[in-house]
C-alpha cells in the first residue's frame, strides 16, 4: 500500500510540472537527434558507396597510356602479385552529332567497374549503344543517335538500347575533358567489345586485387595497400614505357631509312631505264613504257609509305614519351569528393552535438535542481512517515529517466532515419549515388543514452543527494531565501544613484541569484555561437565560386595544346585567337605536378603556371597575400604557391618544398610567397626560376583565354578544338558549377544544423525562462500586491532575462567566432579552403533569432504571471 502511493506521487509529479518534464524531453530528444543523425550519416553514406561499388566490382587501380596498351603492358598487368582479376577494354570520344553532347564511348566491362543497367537493355550488336541515365531527358530508348568522329568504331550511327548508371563516374556535373566537341564530356556510354574495329589498342585497364576485396574501401589500410601496389606497376610499366618508345623511335627511323633506300634505287632504276631507253629501236619501245609504268606504280606506293610514316613521325612527336597513368579510386569523378562529403559530416559530429548536449546538461542540472528544491516538503513528508532515501528518490529517478530516456527514444528514431537521409539527399544532389542505406550502432544509442541519464538523473540525484543527508524537520521548513548583499555597482555611487529603483532591484537579482544567471548566459551563449558557426560557415561558402573565378582567376578557360603543332594547326589556332570573340589571351607553359599531402596522404593535383611572354601574370591571375593585401612577383629564384598547399606542406614563405612531375622525377622549389586561392592547388614561376627548378626552359604550351561579354564559352571551346592543336580545355564556368553543386550541398547542411541550434534556443530560453518566474512566484506575487501592474511585474523579472540574454549573446559571438575558426580549417577538403571572413549580417542574425524568442517567450510568461493567484501563492507553508 506504502509502494502504491509513492508510485501514485511520482506519476503526479510528472502531469504537475508536465512543462518541465516536456522541457527535459525536447532537449534530450534535440540532442540525441544531433549526435546519433550526426554520427551516423558519415557511415551510412560510405556504406551505401561502397555496396554499391561492391555489387559492381569497381576497379581499385586503372591504367591508361597515351599509346594503348600493348600485349607487354597487359602481360605487366595480369603478373602483378595480389591481382584478383585484371580487365581491358577500349573507349572512343566522340560527339552526337544532333546534339551537341560529348560522350565517352567505353566497351562493356562485366567482370570489373560495371555498369548498372537502370532501364532497357545492355547492346548486344554492334550498332547499339546504352547511354548514361543522365542523358534520359535528351534521348529515348529505340532512337537512333550519329557520331560525328567514330573514330575506332565500327559504325558511325547508334540506335539506343538502355540507360546505364556508371560505377566509375559518380559526378552528376564534372565527368570529364575530351578532346572532342567543346573539351567537356556530358556522360558516358557503352557498345559492346565487337563494335571496336580490329586491331584497335586497348584504352584502359582495370584491376581489382584479392586482398583488397576484403577490406573497407574507406579505410586508410585500404588507401595505403592500394598505394603499394599502385606504385609497383607505376614503376614496372614506366621501364616498359622508356624501351617501348625506343623501339617504336627506332622503328621509324628504320622505316625511314628503308624508304629513303628504295626512293633511290627507284631513281637510280628511273635513270638506267631513260637511258637505255634511247639506245633501242622503236619495237623496243613497248618494253619500255610497261617497264616506265612499273616503276611509276612503285614509286606511287613509296609516296603512301612516306606519307604514312610521315603521320607516325608527327603522332609521336606530338604524344611524347609513352607515359602510364595508374590512378586509383580517387580519379574517378565524384569518388574523393562523395568521400570527402561523408568525412565532413564526420567533423561536423564531433563538435555540433557535443555543444549542444552541453548546453543541455547545464540547462538540466538548472532545471532539475529546481525541481528538487520545490520538493523539500515532500521529500521530508516521506522521509517523517518511515521512507528510506531511496523511496524518496524514486519521483526524481521516474521524472528524470522517463523524460531523458522518452527524448533519446525520440530523437534517435529522427536520427538513425531522418536526418542521415536528409544529408545523404543534400549531398546525392550532386552525385549519382541514391539510395541511402540505414546502419544501426548500438554503441552510439548506449553512449547517448548514458550522456542524457547523466544530465538529467545523475544531475537530480547529485541534488538530492545533499538533501536526502537533512533531517525530516529541517526539510518540512521552507528554504530560507537568500539574503540581500551589496553589490560592486553600489559603490560606484554617482552612477548607482542615477538608476531608478525598477533596476536597482533587476542588479541585486542578477547578483543575488549567480548560478542562474550563469546558466542563462551559457544557455543562451551556446545557443548564439552554435548560430554564428552555422552562418558564419554559409557566410564562408557564399560566393567562393566568384570570389576564385571574377577576383582572382579573371580568364575564361585555359588551353593546352598539343607536343607538336603542324602549320596548318599552327594557323587555325592562331586565327582562333585572334578571332572577334576573344578580348586577349597570354601564352604560358602548364603543367600537372604531385604531392602526397593531407590527412590521408593522397595524391594532390598541382597545377604548375609559368607566364613565357614577360614575368607577370596580372589581367588573367590576381598573385597577392589574402591576409596583407600585398601583391606577389614572380622572383628569379623560387615560386608562389597557393595557400592551401601551404598549409597541407606546412610551408612558410623561404623553406622548400618536393613535388613530382610528369617524369616522376621530383623537384625542388623555394616558397618566394603564398597567394590567396580558395580551389585547387597552384604553383606560379618565372621563366628564370623555371629552368633552375627544372634544368630546361619553359616552353609554352597552353593559352589563358578571356572572351568578350557575351561570347558563348562552350562555342569557341568547340572552335578551339576544331584547329586540331588542342589537347584539352579546363573551362571556368564547368569549375564554377562543380564549386557551387559542392558548396550548395554543404550549405543545405548548415541550414539543418541552424534549424536544430534555433530549436535548441527555444528549449533552452524557454525553460530557463519558466524557472525563472516559477522560482519567484512569491516574489511576483508580492509586487502584484503592492500595486505593480501586470505588464510592470513581467518586466520586473524579464529585464533581468533581457541583460542575461544580451550577455549571452555577446560571449556567443566569441564563441562562435572561435567555433567557426576551427570548422573553416577541418571542414574543407584537401583541396579547398573556406573564405574566413564572416559577413555583419551574421552576427545580426544570429542575436535576432535568440533575441526574437526570448521575446515570444516573454509573451507566454506575461500571460502565465497574468494567471497568477496572489493569495494562494502567498499563503504559509508551514
Amino acid at each position: 500500500m506504502k509502494k502504491k502511493m509513492l508510485w501514485k506521487d511520482a506519476g503526479q509529479a510528472i502531469t504537475h510540472s508536465f512543462g518541465r518534464w516536456l522541457a527535459i524531453l525536447l532537449l534530450m530528444a534535440v540532442s540525441a537527434f544531433a549526435l546519433i543523425g550526426l554520427k551516423m550519416t558519415g557511415p551510412d553514406m560510405r556504406q551505401t558507396a561502397t555496396s554499391f561499388f561492391a555489387k559492381y566490382k569497381l576497379a581499385d587501380v586503372t591504367v591508361m597510356s597515351n599509346y594503348g596498351l600493348d600485349k607487354t603492358d597487359r602481360k605487366i598487368i595480369k603478373s602483378q602479385s595480389g591481382i584478383k582479376e585484371a580487365a581491358f577494354g577500349y573507349l572512343q570520344d566522340s560527339r552526337v552529332s544532333a546534339k551537341n553532347t560529348d560522350l565517352r564511348i567505353y566497351s562493356i566491362s562485366s567482370k570489373v567497374s560495371a555498369s548498372q543497367l537502370v532501364s532497357g537493355q545492355q547492346p548486344k550488336k554492334d550498332n547499339e549503344i546504352a547511354l548514361s541515365y543522365l542523358l534520359k531527358g535528351k534521348y529515348k530508348l529505340g532512337q537512333t543517335i550519329s557520331l560525328q568522329t567514330p573514330g575506332n568504331l565500327k559504325a558511325k550511327k547508334f540506335k539506343i538500347t538502355g540507360f546505364i548508371r556508371s560505377s566509375e563516374s559518380i559526378d552528376r556535373s564534372n565527368i570529364g575533358q575530351t578532346s572532342a566537341g567543346d573539351g567537356q564530356l556530358d556522360g558516358v556510354a557503352e557498345v559492346a567489345k565487337s563494335a571496336f574495329k580490329k586491331n584497335t589498342p586497348y584504352a584502359i585497364a582495370r584491376v581489382r586485387y584479392k586482398k583488397a576485396a576484403s577490406m573497407y574501401a574507406y579505410s586508410s589500410k585500404y588507401r595505403n595497400y592500394v598505394a603499394d601496389k599502385q606504385d609497383q606497376l607505376q614503376k614496372e610499366l614506366k621501364k616498359h614505357g622508356k624501351k617501348r618508345y625506343s623501339s617504336t623511335k627506332n622503328k621509324l627511323e628504320a622505316q625511314e631509312a628503308k624508304l629513303s633506300s628504295a626512293k633511290q634505287k627507284l631513281k637510280e632504276a628511273q635513270k638506267q631505264l631513260k637511258a637505255q631507253a634511247a639506245a633501242l629501236p622503236a619495237a623496243g619501245q613497248a618494253l619500255v613504257k610497261q617497264e616506265e609504268k612499273k616503276l611509276a606504280k612503285q614509286g606511287r606506293q613509296l609516296a603512301e609509305q612516306e606519307k604514312q610514316l610521315n603521320k607516325a613521325k608527327q603522332t609521336l612527336k606530338q604524344t611524347g614519351k609513352v607515359v602510364y597513368t595508374v590512378s586509383d579510386r580517387s580519379a574517378n569523378p565524384g569518388y574523393a569528393v562523395f568521400q570527402s562529403n561523408s568525412e565532413r559530416v564526420d567533423i561536423l559530429a564531433n563538435v555540433f552535438p557535443v555543444l549542444l548536449f552541453a548546453i543541455a546538461a547545464l540547462v538540466s542540472l538548472t532545471t532539475m535542481t529546481r525541481f528538487v528544491e520545490e520538493e523539500r516538503i515532500s521529500i521530508g513528508t516521506f522521509k517523517a512517515l518511515g521512507y528510506s532515501n531511496r523511496d524518496a528518490a524514486l519521483k526524481f529517478i521516474l521524472f528524470s529517466a522517463s523524460a531523458s530516456l522518452l527524448g533519446v527514444g525520440i530523437g534517435a528514431t529522427g536520427g538513425y532515419t531522418f536526418l542521415p537521409k536528409m544529408i545523404f539527399e543534400a549531398y546525392a544532389a550532386n552525385s549519382t549515388i541514391s539510395n541511402c542505406q540505414l546502419l544501426f550502432n548500438w554503441q552510439i544509442l548506449l553512449l547517448t543514452t548514458v550522456i542524457a541519464l547523466a544530465c538529467t538523473t545523475g544531475a537530480a540525484l547529485l541534488v538530492l543527494r545533499r538533501d536526502l543527508a537533512d533531517k525530516p524537520a529541517s526539510l518540512l521548513l521552507p528554504k530560507p531565501p537568500k539574503n540581500g548583499s551589496r553589490i560592486l555597482l553600489e559603490r560606484f555611487t554617482p552612477l548607482w544613484k542615477q538608476l531608478s529603483f525598477n533596476y536597482k532591484v533587476t542588479m541585486r537579482n542578477l547578483f543575488r541569484y549567480k548560478s542562474r544567471a550563469f546558466m542563462t548566459i551559457f544557455g543562451v551563449a551556446g545557443c548564439c555561437g552554435l548560430l554564428v558557426m552555422g552562418f558564419g560557415i554559409q557566410d564562408s561558402l557564399s560566393g567562393i565560386s566568384n570570389i576564385e573565378y571574377s577576383r582572382i582567376i579573371t580568364y575564361d578557360l585555359i588551353a593546352v595544346k598539343k607536343k607538336a603543332l603542324t602549320n596548318t594547326q599552327k594557323d587555325k589556332l592562331d586565327s582562333a585567337l585572334s578571332s572577334e570573340s576573344v578580348k586577349k589571351h597570354a601564352s604560358v607553359h602548364f603543367e600537372e605536378l604531385t604531392k602526397k599531402a593531407g590527412s590521408d596522404a593522397t595524391d594532390q593535383s598541382i597545377s604548375l603556371v609559368v607566364p613565357t611572354s614577360g614575368q607577370s601574370l596580372s589581367g588573367y591571375i590576381s598573385l597577392k597575400n589574402r591576409a596583407s593585401g600585398q601583391k606577389l612577383p614572380l622572383q628569379d629564384k623560387g615560386a608562389v604557391i597557393s595557400e592551401k598547399l601551404a598549409k597541407l606542406l606546412n610551408a612558410k614563405v623561404g623553406s622548400y618544398i618536393k613535388l613530382e612531375d610528369e617524369g616522376g622525377d621530383y623537384r625542388k622549389i623555394k616558397v618566394t610567397g603564398i597567394c590567396e586561392m580558395y580551389i585547387g592547388h597552384y604553383v606560379f614561376m618565372s621563366k628564370s626560376a623555371y629552368k633552375q627548378a627544372f634544368g630546361e626552359k619553359a616552353a609554352a604550351n597552353a593559352q589563358l583565354i578571356t572572351l568578350k561579354k557575351g561570347q558563348s564559352l562552350a562555342k569557341y571551346s568547340k572552335k578551339l578544338m576544331k584547329t586540331g592543336a588542342v589537347q584539352g580545355i579546363n573551362q571556368n564556368t564547368s569549375n564554377k558549377e562543380t564549386i557551387d553543386n559542392i558548396m550548395g550541398s554543404l550549405n543545405k547542411v548548415m541550414i539543418i544544423l541552424i534549424g536544430m541550434a534555433t530549436l535548441l534556443a527555444l528549449v533552452v530560453i524557454y525553460n530557463l525562462s519558466n524557472i525563472n518566474v516559477e522560482e519567484r512566484i512569491r516574489e511576483l506575487s508580492t509586487i502584484k500586491v503592492l500595486g505593480f501592474f501586470d505588464q510592470e511585474t513581467t518586466l520586473y523579472i524579464y529585464r533581468e532575462t533581457i541583460i542575461l540574454s544580451i550577455i549571452g549573446i555577446l560571449c556567443g559571438y566569441l564563441a562562435g567566432i572561435g567555433l567557426h575558426n576551427f570548422i573553416i580549417t577541418s571542414l574543407p577538403p584537401d583541396n579547398a579552403m573556406f573564405d574566413p571572413e564572416m559577413k555583419a549580417s551574421n552576427f545580426l542574425y544570429s542575436a535576432l533569432i535568440p533575441a526574437v524568442i526570448t521575446a515570444l517567450v516573454a509573451l507566454i510568461m506575461h500571460k502565465k504571471i497574468k494567471s497568477v493567484n496572489m493569495l494562494d501563492a502567498l499563503k504559509s507553508v508551514d
